[in-house]
Parts: structure tokens; sequence; C-alpha cells
């Protein structure tokens, strides 16, 4: 590697640890009222700077969202998820305020209809790619009861975010040291199919690691098979990647190479790419079970 790529690579790593420390303090103490809210608040606060991001790539594009209201319809997705998890017992708050942002979006532009088709669509499909998914992390944190069972949700969001990682890192590092054939270098030139390779291995030895320690410590409370780590991993492996190529495609149409100027980090749209495609399949592994 290049010595800006190592300076960037230390960068990275020295602030992702960081974030990783704070995410793990507040995942440990997710139990207490006081840090569940602050969690709340958090998730809400990625998914304001992740859909004013994805708005500045539309804008990039020519496109005038209304990126104040988009925000709000965003923050509003997570805080009744969040609600309807732990204070009311009424799960269908989430679509209700998922419809009325689309009704909101569509009368932001009843007085003017210029460009109203792609600009609502833009709208709203921000609200399905980030916001929603993101929100669901609250859901997998605190779960429904398995068979009468509670589940460990700081384990299973320990499970989520680790498996999803470890594919990024193990197709990042082996892509840059190892990998010769490009996997879509249309989208992102830098990505080997040996990158993608490895992080599904990766993703399938960490599902299977993780759901080792878990039932370890928790048991039942951690309903996960050792042959549904397996299956479990695979996806993850494969939709983690999706979810990097997806926001690369988002990214290469806008022509940036960041959603955001973030030191260490770049944009919050890089950094939660792939879970925005994993977390949904762990959520609804979750709720099916």
């Amino acid at each position: 590697m290049q010595l800006k790529q190592m300076a960037d690579l230390n960068r990275r790593l020295i602030v992702s640890s960081v974030v990783g420390a704070v995410v793990a303090l507040l995942i440990a103490f997710s139990t207490s009222s006081f840090v569940s809210v602050l969690l709340m608040c958090c998730v809400a606060a990625l998914v304001g700077i992740g859909v004013w991001e994805y708005a500045q790539l539309a804008s990039n594009k020519g496109i005038k969202p209304q990126t104040r209201w988009m925000i709000v319809a965003a923050v509003a997705t997570v805080i009744a998820l969040y609600a309807s998890l732990v204070f009311v017992d009424f799960p269908q708050l989430p679509i209700l305020v998922i419809f009325v942002s689309m009704v909101l979006f569509f009368l932001l532009h009843f007085r003017d209809p210029s460009a109203a088709l792609y600009t609502t669509a833009v709208e709203f499909f921000g609200i399905a790619y980030v916001a929603a998914p993101l929100s669901l992390m609250l859901g997998v944190l605190y779960p429904v009861a398995h068979l009468g069972i509670a589940q460990e949700g700081r384990w299973w969001l320990v499970y989520l975010i680790v498996v999803t990682k470890i594919t990024d890192v193990g197709a990042y590092f082996v892509g840059r040291l190892w990998g010769h054939n490009k996997l879509s270098p249309t989208l992102s030139p830098k990505k080997t199919v040996e990158g993608a390779v490895a992080g599904f291995i990766s993703a399938l030895i960490g599902s299977v690691c993780v759901q080792y320690v878990g039932t370890l410590c928790f048991g039942e409370h951690f309903s996960l098979s050792f042959y549904e780590s397996i299956w479990l991993g695979m996806l993850i492996g494969v939709f983690g990647q999706i979810g990097d190529l997806a926001e690369s495609l988002l990214k290469r149409d806008a022509v940036v190479k960041d959603s955001n100027t973030l030191p260490g980090l770049g944009g919050v749209l890089d950094m939660v790419d792939s879970l925005l495609f994993t977390t949904p399949i762990v959520y609804f592994f979750i709720r099916m079970h």
C-alpha cells in the first residue's frame, strides 16, 4: 500500500475503534431506560445525517428534494419504531408514519408540479433506503420473545454488526493484498472477486463464531442454531456486499467519492451501507423464527 493509503487506513482504524467502543458501551447498558432513549437518539441522528447525505447525492444530479422534510420524516420513522417496541403495543405505528410521510411529500409539490414525478420518488426512496433499515436496528436490539423465552437483543445486535463488518474487513484486506480480478469495474474499481469471496467466507466464519459464543453465554436466550448461523451468515455475506455496491452505484451516478467529509469515516452512508441491507435480514429472521 502507498503511504497515503496507509495514513488513511490508520485514520479510519482509529476513528472506527473509538466509534466501536462507544457503540459497545451503549449496547452493554441498553437495558437502562436512559441509555435506551440515548440509543434511539443516536440512531435518529445517524438516520438524519444519512438522509441528508442521500439528498446531497440527489442534488448533485440536479434534483431538488425537500431535504428538511425528508429528515423530519426519517427521524419520525425511528421514533415511531422505538415507541412501538418500548412504550406502546402498536406495531403498525412505523407504517403509519411512513404513509403520512408519503402523503406529505405529495402535498409539498402541489403548488409546483414540475419534476414532481421523480422528485417525490427520490424523497420517498430516501426514507425507504436509509431510515427504514437503520431504524430496524432498534428492532434487533429489542426483539420479541421466542416461544415465550425473552431474547438477548444486545447479543443479536452484536451479531448483526460484527458479522456485517467482518465481511467488509475480509473483503477489503484480501482484495487489497491479493485481488486481481475486478468485481465491478464500473461501480467500484478497487473491489475484486477475490475480496468478495473472502468477505463471504469471513461472514460465514464470523457468524459461526458469534453464534457459538452467544449460545455458550446466553443459551436459549440467543436462539440461533449452528446450521442457522451458517445460512444466515451466508446471507449477510452476500447482501452486505450488495449494500456496499448499491451505495457505490448512487455515488458513481452523483460523481462523488464519499457521501460526506467526516474525518476518518467519509460519510454515514459509507459507514452503514452494508448494514442497510443486512439489518432487515436479521430483523425478519428474529421476527419469523
